[in-house]
């Protein structure tokens, strides 16, 4: 009877810890997708075609926007009711997961006032981390995303990004100012097919 019972207690104990660890997405289950949460949005992610991930965001104004990325690193296409982005990569990309490795990818904007100019998109791999989203954790890679038209730079931030979910994590503006701004997700839920 004693022995009974601490069993039943040893399972109360133990089943909580098992579910809590069940409850992170991992890169199995990660292609049946999972939400990612942050105060101002619901992001779920799934595994689209190929190397595409399908994002879809939602923000607590009931505006949503739908994103296709490449390996959930860059967005190739975002739109929503206000917003149309397009890029045609054109040369193959394939990520690397050496430190200090660094990829210049040409692209097109498919928008016709910008179209006729030449765009870069450079990713340096800086850094690797472990990146903590809710009680889950998860090694990334801290990629430099440096964006240039014409060789002028017009946009630069860290992605951390996790190549076992496919997914960036958080995004870093500003890095190293007095500016410096992480924006990135507090809760991570895996989804069923």
């Amino acid at each position: 009877m004693i022995k009974r019972r601490l069993f039943n207690l040893l399972l109360l104990v133990v089943l909580p810890v098992v579910s809590y660890a069940a409850d992170c997405p991992s890169a199995k289950s990660a292609k049946n997708g999972f939400l990612l949460r942050n105060s101002g949005a619901i992001s779920e992610f799934r595994p689209a075609q190929g190397p595409v991930v399908a994002i879809t965001n939602s923000f607590g104004n009931s505006e949503k926007q739908t994103i296709y990325s490449y390996q959930g690193l860059f967005d190739l296409s975002r739109s929503s009711s206000d917003e149309r982005y397009a890029i045609y990569p054109l040369d193959g990309f394939c990520p690397s997961r050496r430190m200090g490795a660094s990829r210049v990818i040409p692209f097109v904007p498919l928008d016709p006032q910008q179209s006729s100019e030449k765009w870069t998109l450079e990713l340096t791999i800086t850094k690797r981390e472990t990146v903590a989203v809710g009680r889950c954790k998860y090694e990334v890679f801290k990629s430099r995303a440096k964006t240039k038209r014409g060789g002028e730079r017009v946009e630069l931030w860290s992605a951390l990004y996790s190549p076992d979910l496919h997914a960036t994590l958080a995004k870093i503006y500003d890095e190293g100012t007095s500016e410096e701004a992480i924006v990135g997700y507090d809760y991570i839920q895996s989804l069923s097919r």
